[in-house]
């Protein structure tokens, strides 16, 4: 079901420039949705047609059926139903506090009472910024600031929330926390809509991509769809993904095979028998090692380790060089094949902050089921999850692109303990079920 549907809309800004030409969209409900293009592409101002920011030259916006109109009283409901985050948080945070700027919204739209006092303190731990609540805007960190602005849009309940370049001016660590925000949002029902020129984010993010060039939308479709039409996203002004031009490399010297990968769990499935024809494998030194030596392979908790003199190994190749234990060395030569238990993966739910957070999680409980399993690594998705291993003393290995990294413990024979908030940890439990269909495994 399609909640946003525009028809040949057209922008001209006053000094002529057409912003926009005849573009034409359906944007899914429930879906996470990515305006992919370069600067200038015309992304942003697309998006502020979507809550009524901008009103079009030509043709019509349609939100759930209706088509949007341009009086105060419609576009307040718009407003309520389409929420806008903006690239830079500056242009939207103007309150004296940040509990003020969360309120802003909702007050609005007519909300007051303890209905408005519950929507931003909800608002607020869900973004993770219930400490900074009666803090100056302008004294919080860019990736802060951030997390103010979506808790102020979140405050209103809209069912569609739009984000201009959610990442822009955030470290990698900032970027992530503010993906798995956006993560969090849809798993709880939002439509999420975001504009981008970051083609491995969008690749290993979106349901759905919109390709935009000169105030056109050139092509819509899967990440897959769209990265495999080289010409397409050079014409675009973009690149290919990382992944994607890694293993156009590695099938060109027949290492890879199958689809392109657009993640790196992608990437390792399309390995097709890569030491058959390289027969080199990279390895940590278990014991003194003399370049020449036959020494023997064997996985353990997740590495390589070469043993000298074979140690009883039905794996073993060359020394290329000297080792002392612990140190990385180079084997030729390898025979055999190396076999690896399949580790297990435990998701253990924690509330969203609407149900409580990390306060109703039962910290006795959880440390009971994670001394029962001894994980040798876990992970935490979402805020709450992340406050939860915080009570818990739980040292966290994974907290980027969690899922993903956890699988490919799994793989290594590593069991893998999680975290998940909310609806996250159900999101995670069928990622893992399609990974091990798609792919014949049994992650456990």
């Amino acid at each position: 079901m399609d909640i946003i549907h525009l028809r040949g809309v057209t922008h001209i800004y006053p000094d002529g420039t057409a912003a926009l030409r005849e573009v034409s969209a359906c944007f899914e409900k429930g879906r996470k949705i990515a305006l992919l293009g370069a600067n200038g592409a015309g992304k942003t101002t697309l998006l502020l047609h979507l809550n009524g920011t901008l009103r079009p030259a030509s043709g019509e916006v349609i939100l759930d059926g209706a088509t949007v109109k341009y009086d105060e009283r419609s576009l307040s409901g718009v407003r309520a139903k389409v929420g806008m985050v903006f690239q830079d948080p500056d242009d939207q945070l103007f309150a004296p506090t940040v509990r003020q700027d969360v309120a802003f919204g909702p007050a609005n739209l007519g909300i007051a009472g303890e209905e408005l006092e519950s929507r931003v303190e909800h608002a607020l731990r869900s973004m993770g910024i219930e400490d900074c609540a009666d803090r100056a805007p302008h004294l919080l960190s860019h990736g802060q600031k951030k997390r103010a602005a979506i808790a102020g849009v979140m405050a209103m309940e809209p069912d569609v929330i739009v984000v201009d370049e959610p990442t822009s001016g955030l470290d990698p660590q900032g970027a992530w926390d503010i993906i798995e925000v956006l993560d969090e949002l849809n798993s709880a029902g939002n439509t999420v809509i975001v504009s981008s020129h970051d083609v491995d984010l969008v690749a290993g993010w979106a349901d759905c991509v919109y390709i935009m060039h000169g105030g056109e939308i050139c092509k819509s479709g899967t990440p897959g769809e769209i990265f495999c039409d080289h010409a397409l996203v050079s014409k675009a002004g973009l690149r290919v993904p990382t992944f994607v031009q890694t293993f156009r490399e590695f099938r060109a010297r027949g290492i890879s095979s199958g689809d392109s990968p657009l993640t790196m769990l992608d990437f390792v499935e399309t390995a097709s028998k890569p030491f058959d024809v390289v027969a080199v494998r990279c390895a940590l030194a278990d014991t003194k090692i003399v370049k020449g030596e036959s020494v023997g392979l064997v996985l353990r908790n997740g590495m390589l380790y070469a043993v000298g003199g074979k140690g009883g190994c039905t794996v073993s190749g060359i020394a290329m060089s000297d080792a002392a234990p612990g140190e990385d060395i180079v084997v030729r030569d390898v025979t055999g094949v190396l076999a690896s238990k399949t580790g297990r993966i435990l998701i253990i739910p924690i509330p969203g902050s609407i149900d409580g957070g990390s306060r109703a999680v039962d910290v006795g409980k959880i440390r009971g089921l994670l001394d029962r399993f001894e994980p040798q690594k876990s992970g935490a998705m979402g805020t709450s999850a992340k406050a939860a291993a915080g009570k818990l003393g739980m040292r966290c290995d994974f907290e980027i692109d969690v899922i993903q990294s956890c699988i490919l413990a799994a793989l290594r024979g590593l069991d893998v303990a999680v975290l998940a908030s909310g609806g996250m940890a159900e999101r995670a439990v069928l990622r893992i079920e399609e990974h091990n269909r798609k792919n014949g495994q049994g992650i456990r």
